[in-house]
């Protein structure tokens, strides 16, 4: 695939807000003599900085190159709802692209670096997810002045993909958080927990709990780290009280068992939510049933607390 690339000058930015001021609303709406694009969302923060939300907007430009310069003229346009706020502060950024085999980069200003670590981490999240809705646009990775951004960890964001978002298959989802968790995989011997620090989007409605057990699930992002569970592993259910959490498997949780020690999938969860969440024991059942056996010997009817003994 083509490299592709764009600086953004002042003018163009200038011209695509003035193009799309009567659609800041975003619903639909097609303006006189214009040409109709693709329906997407723009993703701002609330309020009180602690929540990305959407709302519809309709893109003018129809080629790929057009469409992100669009979006990303989008972020300096003051959103129409005044509960709502633009990801990057005031005097904060895109300052260019490139698009390399569905990778998209984007370049910020420097003062990047002066946002909170909360705003960033949320502002990250919103840009991903605002420009993974575009065909083509697979992995999105961010520098400042061509340097890799790092987060408040010294990690690069990044390439951050739809993996990185747990939510839902078929819900309609509009509001997010975010949080760093360490979560735990294994090896190509499936004989040791490996942790893996990354930061995780997940739909506000739902418990930390949640997030971790399915983020699990997804599998890891680091090259020599192995998945503990079938992607297509099923939760019904995940509920904590008390320091307990309580996750609740369908019956796929024994139908795909992958080649590791039948010990790992349960305590790669019972540590991934011991290290990111206020949990100290875990409790699994399969549909709600205690009283089984995963696999050969893991006994469900005990609560299961951490083990830092099978940490490599």
């Amino acid at each position: 695939m083509k490299k592709r690339s764009g600086r953004l000058a002042g003018a163009y930015l200038a011209a695509v807000l003035a193009a799309s001021a009567v659609l800041s609303s975003g619903c639909g709406k097609v303006p006189s003599g214009g040409v109709l694009g693709e329906t997407c969302n723009l993703y701002y923060l609330s309020k009180g900085e602690n929540l990305i939300v959407s709302a519809e907007y309709l893109l003018e430009s129809q080629d790929m190159d057009s469409q992100i310069m669009e979006l990303i003229a989008m972020q300096s346009r003051t959103p129409a709802d005044e509960s709502q706020e633009n990801l990057l502060d005031e005097g904060v950024n895109i300052q260019g692209f490139t698009l390399e085999e569905s990778v998209l980069t984007l370049d910020l200003s420097e003062a990047f670096t002066g946002m909170s670590p909360a705003r960033r981490g949320l502002a990250i999240g919103g840009l991903v997810r605002t420009f993974l809705q575009l065909p083509g646009v697979e992995e999105v990775q961010f520098t400042i002045e061509g340097e890799p951004a790092l987060d408040s960890y010294g990690n690069a964001y990044g390439p951050l993909t739809a993996e990185n978002f747990v939510e839902n298959s078929g819900e309609t989802i509009n509001n997010y958080q975010s949080t760093i968790m360490t979560l735990y995989f294994t090896d190509e011997t499936g004989s040791v927990l490996i942790p893996e620090v990354r930061r995780v989007y997940y739909i506000s409605s739902e418990p930390a709990e949640k997030a971790v057990v399915e983020a699990v699930i997804h599998g890891p992002e680091v090259s020599g780290h192995y998945p503990v569970l079938s992607g297509d592993t099923g939760v019904l259910s995940v509920v904590s009280q008390d320091g307990i959490c309580y996750v609740n498997f369908d019956d796929t949780v024994n139908s795909t068992i992958l080649s590791v020690r039948e010990e790992i999938p349960l305590y790669a969860i019972v540590n991934s939510l011991t290290d990111s969440c206020q949990v100290s024991k875990v409790q699994f059942t399969i549909n709600g049933e205690s009283k089984v056996i995963y696999r050969e010997n893991m006994d469900l009817s005990i609560q299961y607390q951490r083990n830092d003994a099978l940490i490599q």
